[in-house]
């Protein structure tokens, strides 16, 4: 019979912390009712996953002889890239069970090495996904605050030095067998920080798991070429943002946008960059900080806040403003308000 000793020490109540809060949030995600509940059970059974991996090293480390619990290590980042490309709206494919494969394999054989190769080739794809979103995110949102998925990079890293820890540990448990418990504490003290974090940005960032990014699905359009033209269809739609002032929607995405202009996403995107050489992002904070400096000049700046005038303008988030205007203009925006005094 297997003898499973239990020592109280902070690895154990680290894994065991971690077990549970895996758990708990897996459940929360999976059960919760929102438009981005696809990504959602997804990331829930990341989490259990996860937790299981913990169970199965936690449990192996407390007994004298192997225990059989299912190998989960080929399963969690799949679950992963799964829940990026759902978040992002993007179609998942059947071909995506076939990530599933190895992990299926493993229990049934050793995958040693192959987990190592899997693991990282597919947590660099995920790099490379998250790099080409930060990237596109600009030429869709005017606020782009908790929508650029940083927090998933900072997981990505995390996984990454785990199997840099993971190879070290083999290599140098060859050598000495008593160093592979201070790598065994690295990964248990990264494990319950990552599941955390999850837990963190779940609760700090609750717009990404309420709906997907990217909320349109267009059929390819064909623009025209003729500057001119376009030059002229810029400016009317220009003319109309700043008279109907519809960049002070602080909800404003290139999506409701090309709503209230009556234009496909991927035509004003293009009108947008062609003619102003930028993104969406800066076109309209170019014109929020502008309004800003109105304000600043105006009666309503006497009664609120510099903030309250960016909200005005605008602006949804502080960090976005002053990001904005210290790129345009150079200065932030106190420094800006002091120098209009002096000069009035």
């Amino acid at each position: 019979m297997t003898q499973i000793t239990v020592e109280v020490s902070l690895p154990v109540i680290l894994d065991i912390l971690s077990i549970s809060t895996s758990l708990m949030l897996g459940l929360l995600f999976i059960a919760s009712k929102t438009t981005n509940r696809k990504a959602n059970v997804i990331l829930g059974l990341f989490l259990w996953s996860l937790a299981l991996e913990v169970f199965s090293s936690l449990i192996n480390g407390l007994t004298e002889v192997s225990f059989q619990v299912l190998e989960s290590s080929l399963f969690t980042i799949p679950f992963l890239f799964i829940y990026i490309n759902q978040t992002l709206n993007k179609k998942i494919k059947w071909v995506y069970l076939l990530l599933f494969i190895p992990g299926i394999l493993s229990n049934i054989s050793s995958l040693h090495l192959f987990e190592y190769v899997f693991n990282i080739s597919l947590l660099v794809y995920i790099l490379y996904i998250v790099k080409k979103h930060f990237k596109k995110v600009k030429d869709y949102y005017s606020d782009i605050e908790n929508k650029t998925l940083s927090w998933i990079k900072t997981i990505v890293y995390i996984f990454l030095f785990f199997h840099l820890l993971w190879i070290i540990e083999d290599l140098v448990g060859l050598q000495n067998e008593a160093l592979i418990e201070y790598f065994v504490d690295a990964s248990n003290i990264l494990t319950f920080f990552m599941i955390y974090w999850i837990g963190y940005n779940g609760f700090s960032q609750p717009e990404i798991f309420k709906t997907s990014l990217f909320l349109s699905k267009e059929k390819k359009e064909t623009i025209t070429n003729n500057t001119s033209e376009t030059k002229k269809q810029f400016l009317e739609i220009t003319t109309i943002i700043l008279d109907d002032k519809l960049f002070t929607d602080t909800d404003l995405n290139l999506f409701s946008l090309s709503i209230k202009l009556n234009l496909k996403e991927k035509e004003l995107s293009k009108l947008i960059n062609r003619h102003t050489n930028n993104n969406f992002y800066h076109f309209i904070n170019q014109l929020r900080v502008n309004e800003f400096k109105k304000l600043l000049s105006s009666s309503k700046a006497k009664r609120l806040s510099l903030l309250g005038l960016a909200e005005e303008a605008g602006f949804y988030s502080k960090s976005t403003f002053y990001t904005a205007f210290k790129n345009l203009e150079g200065l932030t925006p106190k420094q800006f308000q002091n120098q209009l005094k002096k000069s009035e």
